[in-house]
């Protein structure tokens, strides 16, 4: 593509987009011919997450280009968990975040889901909207779940692949059992204990603490099990062949 269909398609303007160019960041583009460059598609995607980088993360050009010349040696599922960390971690972004959503079109709009897999998710308790005023409220947290929701079918793992989305309901019990214990244990320990607005405080601390935890907790084992699945896998394959 050319520099105007860039700076339209990007909405960045002709002298960023040069000034990207001098310092590195986006590499040279291709010479059709004197005082002409063709722009890849790829262009389109380094630009976004520059802006995304800068946005959410108030990082720095130097840091940046650091960012970007790493990503260029990771593996595409490396790439993948970056960009939904970026996107669904950043300190930035979850402030700006806190907002509800008003009205399951505006949730479906902003989510990309369909309208079919949030009446599912709702049945299954994975999206629970409140109704005020005739309208159903959704919560940032509801919002983050259609998101993902969304992502599973972009990463092969979603409906179309043929994977039972209803699985997500089946986690979703255990971890409501879990959690439950969880709350049981801390209210039980210093309810009454402690004023209410330090009870407040160590709750909304230990809810983000368990949450990281988890996440981290849950890849870890994923990877390990993978792993040891995968060996076990070969060593029939090849008990088989024999």
């Amino acid at each position: 593509m050319k520099l105007r269909e860039l700076i339209s398609r990007t909405g960045v303007s002709k002298e960023t987009i040069q000034f990207y160019l001098r310092e590195g960041v986006l590499p040279k583009p291709r010479k059709r011919g004197k005082g002409q460059a063709d722009y890849g598609e790829n262009y389109i995607e380094i630009i976004e997450l520059i802006k995304d980088l800068q946005e959410k993360h108030f990082l720095p050009l130097a840091v940046i280009k650091k960012i970007l010349k790493r990503l260029k040696k990771i593996s595409p599922s490396e790439e993948h968990f970056f960009r939904m960390q970026s996107e669904f971690f950043s300190p930035v972004g979850y402030i700006l975040a806190q907002r509800e959503v008003e009205g399951e079109e505006q949730f479906l709009d902003i989510t990309g889901l369909g309208r079919k897999w949030l009446i599912a998710a709702e049945e299954w308790g994975l999206v629970t909207p409140e109704i005020r005023s005739g309208e159903k409220v959704f919560s940032s947290e509801d919002v983050a779940i259609g998101k993902v929701m969304v992502e599973f079918g972009r990463a092969g793992t979603g409906p179309e692949a043929g994977f039972d989305p209803e699985v997500l309901r089946r986690y979703k019990d255990y971890l409501q059992r879990m959690v439950a214990d969880l709350t049981m244990n801390f209210t039980d320990h210093l309810y009454g204990k402690i004023s209410e607005d330090k009870f407040a405080e160590k709750g909304f601390r230990n809810l983000n603490l368990m949450g990281i935890f988890l996440f981290f907790l849950f890849r870890k084992l994923a990877q390990n099990d993978t792993r040891e699945y995968i060996n076990q896998l070969e060593k029939q394959t090849k008990g088989d062949e024999k």
